[in-house]
């Protein structure tokens, strides 16, 4: 469920606890005649109300119901619990939703290692040599997309070099050139199923960072790795939920918990970034020592 529906039901859940609390105090005022009217109504029962009448309503004021009046007071204690409790359980399922470093259970030393938001924006660049002219801007032009959106929610800012060759190592599963366009740069390399024994009908693109800065965690370069074979037979809103999930893991995230993040390790057609999404990249944003 989305936070935002939680805050809700909390919000309204509490709107009824006050309420009753209202509610039971305006029909509920103080009663300083109580033993006199237990002694009025002793009377009428002598006099008037048939046998047992009377007893039952001394037995419903002295047990703190009124039949007349009001609610009981575990109806309103329900409420506030209710209340209380979707309170409690928003906040565990947002908490719960935030994405965590890639580095985390992998590299501890690395932990919350991120890029810097510089003037100078982040170079990328794309190897589609393995893809036709048409499929390669439809790539491009959704890539440039979907870096945006993560740029828009955490300061980053990111510049398209064009295509750049690069080699896959199926070792550590990273692409690599011998052309560096910048000190910080982000090569996507398009690869066949064939050529990576990590690709294949469930494993469709990976990614991670590549050089870290570790004094001062900051990630300077990034490899991304896609499954032709994959992307090839999706539509374009499968397309920008697969991208922007390997973008987020170069630029420093590892899998979300909640179906709601991008980052979620099952990928399908999520392309919208989560609060989770959007509080994990932003904790790992560093300030840029030199902008120059």
């Amino acid at each position: 469920m989305s936070w935002w529906v939680w805050v809700l039901l909390t919000l309204v859940a509490f709107g009824l606890g006050m309420g009753s609390i209202l509610y039971f105090q305006k029909t509920h005022p103080p009663d300083r005649r109580t033993a006199d009217r237990r002694q009025a109504d002793r009377r009428v029962a002598q006099h008037a109300l048939p046998a047992g009448m009377a007893d039952r309503r001394v037995a419903d004021r002295r047990s703190g119901v009124d039949r007349r009046k009001g609610k009981p007071l575990w109806q309103l204690a329900t409420v506030v619990v209710s209340a209380v409790f979707l309170s409690i359980v928003g906040v565990v399922a947002y908490a719960e939703s935030q994405v965590a470093s890639i580095f985390v259970g992998q590299s501890p030393e690395l932990i919350n290692s991120g890029w810097a938001a510089c003037d100078v924006p982040i170079t990328w660049s794309t190897d589609t040599s393995r893809l036709g002219a048409a499929d390669a801007k439809i790539a491009v032009d959704q890539l440039t997309g979907d870096l945006q959106k993560w740029g828009d929610v955490s300061g980053l800012t990111f510049q398209y070099v064009g295509e750049v060759p690069v080699v896959y190592d199926d070792t550590n599963y990273v692409v690599t050139s011998d052309v560096h366009p910048s000190d910080r740069h982000l090569y996507l390399a398009f690869l066949t199923d064939a050529e990576s024994s990590l690709l294949d009908t469930r494993t469709v693109g990976f990614a991670s960072p590549t050089k870290v800065w570790m004094d001062a965690k900051e990630i300077t370069e990034g490899s991304v790795v896609l499954s032709i074979d994959y992307v090839k037979k999706i539509n374009a809103k499968k397309q920008s939920a697969l991208y922007l999930h390997e973008l987020g893991h170069a630029l420093g995230l590892g899998h979300g918990t909640s179906q709601e993040n991008v980052m979620y390790y099952l990928v399908d057609q999520n392309n919208t970034l989560s609060p989770g999404d959007i509080e994990g990249i932003r904790n790992l944003i560093k300030a840029c020592k030199n902008n120059s």
